[in-house]
């Protein structure tokens, strides 16, 4: 890969990561500025919308010390530190904050229609984007079994999610505080396992030339 290319996508990533970081940033100072004023599952994607700030603002972090790298040709390095960066983004960033989003919708109204509406956009959202060729998910799984596989999970826990809070408006929030629990730890896991064996292969290829 060449230096332009590398630098195109440093760039690239800087950009969208520090916008989306800006972003989450701000709808979860307007949460916690009404915070009394929300129902007590708010909670759930507020957390959702903090893990999901400091992963933009740590993929940013980590793309700028990458960029950093190039100049004095350590393309290696800044290829992992790229992968790193992109998977911290997609899976604890814009995944985390694409579900928050109808958790916030649920926690502050009780109309059915755009409760249910904004979670169908952001299920088949995930669906599709984590099914299309610009997804992690796409470059790391060969498999389409394992990559549907992947997503039905995010999919039904998520759905999990929304049905528990629902019955935690009118009940006990410690199942809706369960299943979110679930949900961090897959994105987290799925994450850490890509890295790693993004690193893997890149190492090897590093040898290999060598």
């Amino acid at each position: 890969m060449k230096s332009n290319d590398l630098n195109w996508q440093v760039a690239g990533l800087i950009t969208f990561a520090s916008f989306m970081s800006a972003t989450s940033l701000f709808f979860t100072g307007i949460l916690v500025s009404q915070f009394h004023s929300f129902d007590a599952t708010i909670k759930i994607p507020l957390l959702f919308l903090i893990i999901s700030t400091f992963s933009f603002v740590f993929a940013a972090s980590i793309t700028i010390h990458a960029g950093g790298e190039i100049a004095h040709s350590r393309k290696a390095y800044v290829k992992k530190s790229l992968l790193y960066a992109n998977n911290i983004l997609e899976f604890l960033g814009l995944y985390l904050f694409i579900i928050a989003t109808p958790l916030v919708i649920g926690a502050i109204t009780s109309d059915g229609f755009l409760r249910f509406a904004t979670a169908g956009v952001a299920l088949i959202g995930i669906t599709l984007y984590s099914q299309s060729s610009f997804s992690i998910l796409h470059k790391e799984m060969h498999s389409t079994l394992k990559k549907l596989i992947v997503t039905a999970l995010i999919v039904l826990i998520s759905i999990a999610l929304y049905l528990s809070q629902f019955l935690a408006q009118t009940s006990n929030l410690s199942l809706h505080s369960y299943i979110a629990v679930l949900l961090v730890l897959l994105l987290a896991s799925m994450a850490t396992i890509f890295c790693i064996r993004s690193k893997h292969i890149i190492d090897q290829k590093s040898k290999t030339k060598k």
